[in-house]
């Protein structure tokens, strides 16, 4: 842009009107310059601004990760920046071992595990004391090992109690557990038929039952007797094993 001032004689303008002239001529040319500059600067925030612009679209799908603020139990949380790993934050707290509360729960555990391995080993106890208390100790043994047999077998209960209670049809497996008129056990042959129940509940079985899942007196002949292969005789029991 240019400014051309109208034409003037020089010689009426005289010293002062060339100096005001001349000024003018120069205050013209500096305003179009600045005009000029202004235009430029404004140009390239236009295209910042639409450049900005474009590559937020572009960049949609990696946006800058701007913090949230969660709320749990009615306290408000500032959610892990991306610098820090959401584990970090998110991990609970475990209690210290010496806590007064995690100590007692433990203890409860314990006492129950307790009282269930307590009430299984009695359970096995019953079946060697009612079962075979008259029989030599090798026959204790395997009435013993019958009862753990048919724990491990996936046709039985999977406890000593299951097993030594079971009923089919209204009729338990063993005779004596369906008499309420039972004694309690006492004496030697309760102490023997606990030490026994302890040994094969802790692994330490004798094998003398061979794997026999099913056993019967010599003064009875069972329907199923004739079904199942027989593995022996120790007094006065005859023991069998499903195939």
């Amino acid at each position: 842009m240019q400014v051309t001032p109208p034409a003037m004689n020089e010689a009426k303008l005289g010293l002062p009107g060339l100096v005001a002239r001349d000024a003018a001529i120069v205050l013209g040319v500096v305003m179009s310059l600045c005009a000029l500059g202004a235009g430029a600067q404004a140009e390239p925030v236009n295209q910042t601004q639409n450049q900005s612009a474009s590559g937020t679209s572009q960049g949609a799908s990696s946006p800058t990760p701007v913090p949230v603020r969660v709320v749990f139990n009615d306290t408000p949380v500032s959610a892990p920046s991306s610098s820090q790993p959401a584990s970090a934050s998110a991990a609970p707290r475990a209690a210290p071992a010496n806590d007064p509360d995690v100590q007692e729960q433990t203890r409860q555990s314990r006492a129950r595990g307790g009282a269930n391995e307590a009430a299984e080993v009695r359970c096995l106890a019953e079946a060697v004391y009612y079962e075979a208390r008259g029989e030599p100790l090798r026959g204790q043994q395997a009435v013993a090992e019958v009862v753990a047999n048919r724990v491990r077998s996936r046709a039985y209960p999977n406890t000593y109690c299951g097993v030594v209670y079971q009923r089919a049809r209204n009729v338990c497996q063993f005779s004596w557990a369906c008499d309420g008129r039972r004694s309690a056990p006492r004496g030697a042959a309760w102490t023997r038929a606990m030490d026994i129940a302890q040994d094969v509940h802790a692994g330490r079985e004798a094998g003398v039952a061979r794997g026999a899942t099913h056993f019967h007196t010599t003064g009875v002949r069972p329907g199923w007797a004739s079904r199942i292969p027989r593995v022996g005789q120790i007094g006065t029991h005859i023991f069998y094993r499903l195939r």
